[in-house]
C-alpha cells in the first residue's frame, strides 16, 4: 500500500472584494498576531508566487504587475477591459469575489483576513521581501492544514480510532500474534528462508488488505499481479514489517491507525482506521 502524500494545490481563486488602487501597488504593512493571520498570510504569499512564476516572468518594467492588479481590482467593479494581464486579473478577482462567501480556501471554519492576503499577495508581486518565503509558506500551509483536517477528520470518526484500539488490544492477547515497539502487530504464517530487504531495497509482494470488519479494500491476488514498490514508499506499518521479513515468507499484519493512513481518507479507508493484510514476499528486486 503505497503512502499517499497530501499536497497542498493552490489555486489561482483568491478571496476579497478588491486588492489596491495605488499606482504603486503598496498595501498596508502585514501584522502576524496569531496562527490564523500566518495561514491567510502564508496563503497569499503562495499565490502571490505562483502567479509571478507562471505568468509574470521577465516583467521588468513591473507593468504586467500593476495591469493584473487593477484587472483584479475591476473584476469585482464588473469592468470589460480585456488585455492579457488585464484578462488574468479579471478572472483572479471572480475567484475572489466568489470565495468570500466561503471561507479561507474554501474551509469555513477559517476566517478570511483580507488585509493580510493583500499585503502578502502584493508584496509577492512586487518581489518585496516577506515575512515566508514561498517556500516556507506552502510548508507552513502544508502542514498547518493537515492538522487542521486532522482534527476535523477526528471528530468526526474517532469512533474507528477507538474501534481499531479495543480490537488491537484483544489481538495481542493471542498467543501467536506478535506485537513491536511501534505497535505494529504481526503473525507469521509462512517462514521463509531467503534474505530480508533493507529498508532501500524494491521488493515485489502479492497482499489482500482488510479493514477489522473484513471488508477487502485492496487485493494484487484479484488483480492476478504482484505489487513491486520501494520499503520506503509504503505506509509506516509496511515498511516497518517487510524489513522483518525473509523472502518466501508470508505474514498477516495489523496495522494501528498511526502506522497506517491517520487521518487521511482513502475512500473505503476511512480517517483512523485500523488495517489487516496478508502480505506475501515474493522477492527483492536488484
Amino acid at each position: 500500500m503505497k503512502k499517499n502524500r497530501i499536497l497542498y494545490l493552490v489555486a489561482l481563486c483568491f478571496l476579497a472584494n478588491g486588492l489596491i488602487s495605488c499606482n504603486n501597488c503598496c498595501a498596508k504593512e502585514a501584522k502576524l498576531k496569531n496562527e490564523l493571520d500566518s495561514i491567510n498570510y502564508a496563503f497569499g504569499v503562495v499565490n502571490g508566487d505562483q502567479i509571478k512564476t507562471y505568468y509574470l516572468q521577465g516583467d521588468t518594467t513591473e507593468a504586467n504587475v500593476k495591469a493584473l492588479i487593477k484587472g483584479i481590482n475591476d473584476a469585482v467593479k464588473k469592468n470589460d477591459e480585456t488585455t492579457r494581464f488585464y484578462a488574468l486579473g479579471l478572472n483572479i478577482g471572480a475567484g475572489m469575489a466568489a470565495q468570500t462567501k466561503q471561507g479561507l480556501m474554501g474551509d469555513s471554519t477559517l476566517t478570511t483576513n483580507l488585509d493580510l492576503i493583500k499585503a502578502a499577495l502584493i508584496e509577492t508581486l512586487n518581489s518585496k521581501e516577506t515575512k515566508l518565503s514561498a517556500e516556507e509558506a506552502m510548508e507552513f500551509l502544508n502542514t498547518t492544514m493537515e492538522k487542521i483536517q486532522a482534527k476535523k477528520a477526528e471528530a468526526e470518526f474517532n469512533e474507528n480510532k477507538l474501534e481499531g484500539e479495543t480490537f488491537l488490544a484483544e489481538n495481542a492477547k493471542r498467543e501467536n500474534v506478535k506485537t513491536t515497539a511501534s505497535g505494529l502487530q504481526y503473525e507469521v504464517l509462512t517462514e521463509g528462508k531467503g534474505e530480508k530487504p533493507s529498508v532501500t531495497d524494491k521488493v515485489k509482494v502479492h497482499y489482500r488488505g482488510t479493514l477489522i470488519d473484513g471488508t477487502e479494500f485492496d487485493s494484487s491476488y484479484g488483480r492476478g499481479t504482484p505489487a513491486e514498490f520501494g520499503v520506503n514508499q509504503v505506509i509506516k506499518g509496511w515498511t516497518e514489517a517487510l524489513q522483518l521479513m525473509s523472502v518466501g515468507s508470508k505474514y498477516k499484519l495489523y496495522i494501528p491507525q498511526d502506522l497506517a493512513y491517520g487521518a487521511k481518507n482513502q475512500g473505503k479507508i476511512k480517517p483512523f482506521s485500523t488495517l489487516i493484510f496478508e502480505v506475501e514476499l515474493l522477492g527483492i528486486e536488484k
